[in-house]
């Protein structure tokens, strides 16, 4: 008896051990499962996840085992755009506010709340000094803007002596002036000192995406857009602030390379995945970001065009009867280029036909209907790509829907990815009349 006694009064005390994330969702009907993750330098793990009540409410239980370190709440697809992050501690609730144009706010938890609040004013110190670089600004001006962030650096730096958001706080300190200068010696000046309080060995700045995202800003904001070699010098920086190690480094150089790709900047994409990423995936087994290594490469704006058998021992490379060429990988039972491709052929015939020839790369897995569909555009050059999805030469290219366009110049170089068929026709035009 006093054993079940004993058990009894000890689970109040098990209870106020475990705390919990909870707020509210706007607008409440867009959303429906909070997942709950760890954010951690390779990939978020999943901890759990809970459903989100009709009127945007959800309260989710964090488990006892749980370490101190950032988190994340997935709340939508895609991933990478319905989230937020939060620190926790483990002793202290998390309370917040999302909403998808807004992020989230908190309103309980000191450690989200003083980082809520620290950028806040810096937000806005900031802005104050974007205006003293104007020439008419005094020098008094000028040194008390700078002396208005320096203050709210050292007043929250004191404030979270002790707590995790310290790590993050500290990393934002800015070199200070000590007389006024213009903004592109600032510049330099920033450049220069962009790393000195950010720790690379610092585990809650590894276990976020801080690192990720400080490093693509250095890239970009102390590059030249016209100057490759600028990124190529801001990248090569990063590898040796990265250090030893491996892990560390393919979390920072997938997502800048993702970044560049994306962005279609292929010199400094293939900079990065030439002279760091590719090894690096190689070395951790990443077969997906190879896969997208390769096919970017491949098929980037500016790339010659993978080379495939257009059938009677022909290949696309050999043709030379068009000043463009129009590649579109469609199938004949996907009803959107049913849809489209009719459209398609009426542009080409009411423009120019003669200056652009159309490959029609079927994605089939039989030959029917594929060969009754064809007949009704004599003029394309059509290939049967058996297999589909599993098709090597799609599978080079990349192709993850149907109808996918691609446009090529007389020499078989890529020119343009058209996403719709309004932005192909738009392309299109522009080319015909250059």
């Amino acid at each position: 008896m006093k054993k079940i006694v004993f058990f009894l009064l000890f689970i109040p005390f098990i209870t106020l051990s475990q705390h919990s994330i909870s707020g509210t969702f706007a607008p409440a009907e867009k959303y429906s499962k909070a997942f709950l993750y760890k954010v951690e330098v390779s990939f978020p793990q999943y901890v759990s996840y809970t459903s989100i009540e009709s009127d945007g409410t959800v309260s989710l239980t964090l488990p006892e085992s749980l370490e101190p370190g950032m988190y994340r709440i997935v709340c939508g697809l895609p991933e990478d755009e319905y989230y937020f992050d939060f620190l926790y501690n483990g002793s202290e609730d998390v309370v917040f506010h999302f909403e998808y144009e807004k992020g989230a706010s908190f309103s309980a938890s000191k450690e989200n709340m003083i980082l809520q609040e620290y950028k806040a004013k810096i937000d806005e110190a900031q802005k104050e000094i974007n205006t003293t670089f104007d020439p008419d600004i005094s020098k008094k001006t000028f040194l008390n803007a700078f002396q208005a962030i320096e203050n709210i650096q050292n007043d929250y730096e004191k404030q979270s002596e002790g707590m995790i958001v310290h790590h993050y706080i500290r990393t934002g300190r800015l070199p200070i002036p000590l007389h006024k200068i213009d903004l592109e010696t600032f510049k330099n000046l920033e450049k220069e000192h962009f790393f000195d309080h950010i720790d690379f060995n610092d585990p809650f700045l590894q276990n976020s995406d801080y690192l990720k995202n400080a490093s693509l800003i250095y890239t970009i904001r102390f590059a030249d857009s016209t100057q490759s070699e600028t990124y190529f010098e801001n990248i090569d920086r990063i590898a040796a602030k990265a250090g030893d190690n491996p892990l560390l480094k393919k979390s920072i150089f997938e997502k800048m390379w993702y970044h560049f790709s994306e962005d279609n900047n292929m010199p400094v994409a293939n900079y990065i995945a030439d002279n760091y990423l590719k090894s690096l995936t190689e070395e951790f087994g990443d077969k997906k970001l190879l896969i997208d290594i390769n096919t970017y490469q491949n098929t980037a704006i500016g790339a010659t065009a993978p080379d495939f058998d257009l059938g009677d021992s022909e290949m696309m490379s050999e043709l030379n009867n068009a000043e463009h060429y129009l590649l579109i990988f469609w199938s004949s039972t996907c009803s959107h280029c049913l849809k489209e491709l009719p459209q398609v052929k009426t542009f080409l015939q009411t423009t120019d036909t003669d200056t652009v020839q159309v490959i029609a790369f079927g994605l089939e897995d039989g030959d029917l209907p594929w060969k009754e569909s064809i007949k009704a555009y004599p003029r394309f050059i059509h290939v049967f790509g058996e297999g589909k999805w599993e098709n090597p030469v799609s599978n080079t290219y990349g192709v993850m829907q149907t109808p996918t366009y691609i446009i090529l110049d007389v020499d078989k170089k890529i020119v343009a990815k058209p996403e719709s068929l309004d932005d192909l026709k738009k392309k299109l035009k522009t080319l015909i009349k250059s």
